[in-house]
């Protein structure tokens, strides 16, 4: 009896063909999708240090930063290093104590780590007290908080950048900074090695450093 495939089979094998071709071709192999997958770090297609962001962000903002920007992060890791590639200076904050040390290993000469315990709305949120910052990220711990205490931190052009911003949790920080004045300008897609659609949004006002 002669074996036919349907033309359901015929559709399943083609979508198999693609998805076998986009470890070699397209755009998840062109940005190192599948290297970062492989390594679960965020690293580009050469290898290198890469924050875990959109990849539509990280191509915005790569070309915007500037030597004189000082920047501060909620959360630390590669994406430290990739922002002191391109700032004047990086200040991190992590509550993991292990993390933490993992970030100080990485002997960055413009980049600082700092280290608090996480306490909602306690010392970590305002560890940005005292210095003023062209972009501060958020990508930690306490987002809501981070958000509300990063206002306060920032130069008179200065942008709040939010991580997961679509996840519902962090709605109150966004209708605070809409309430601060900023504007929003979300970020949607993939980002390394993840295989779920996120956000990644800058906040800001008419007068910004990144020219938006």
């Amino acid at each position: 009896m002669k074996n036919t495939l349907s033309p359901l089979s015929l559709l399943n094998l083609a979508k198999l063909k693609v998805l076998l071709s986009l470890g070699f071709k397209g755009y998840l192999a062109e940005k190192g999708w599948f290297k970062a997958y492989e390594t679960r770090s965020a690293i580009d297609e050469r290898g290198m240090p890469i924050p875990w962001v959109t990849y539509s962000f990280i191509d915005f903002i790569r070309t915007r930063i500037r030597p004189s920007h000082d920047i501060f992060e909620f959360g630390s890791g590669n994406s430290t290093v990739f922002y002191a590639r391109n700032a004047r200076s990086v200040t991190a904050v992590e509550h993991d104590r292990p993390w933490y040390e993992r970030s100080q290993a990485l002997g960055l000469k413009n980049a600082e780590v700092l280290f608090f315990e996480l306490e909602p709305d306690g010392t970590y949120c305002r560890s940005a007290a005292g210095k003023n910052y062209h972009i501060i990220i958020v990508d930690g711990r306490d987002r809501v908080n981070c958000c509300r205490q990063a206002v306060h931190s920032l130069t008179s052009d200065g942008v709040v950048v939010l991580d997961d911003s679509e996840r519902p949790e962090y709605a109150d920080a966004i209708a605070f900074l809409k309430s601060e004045g900023f504007k929003e300008l979300p970020f949607t897609g993939m980002a390394p090695g993840v295989i779920v659609s996120k956000c990644t949004t800058v906040f800001y006002k008419s007068n910004n450093c990144l020219d938006i």
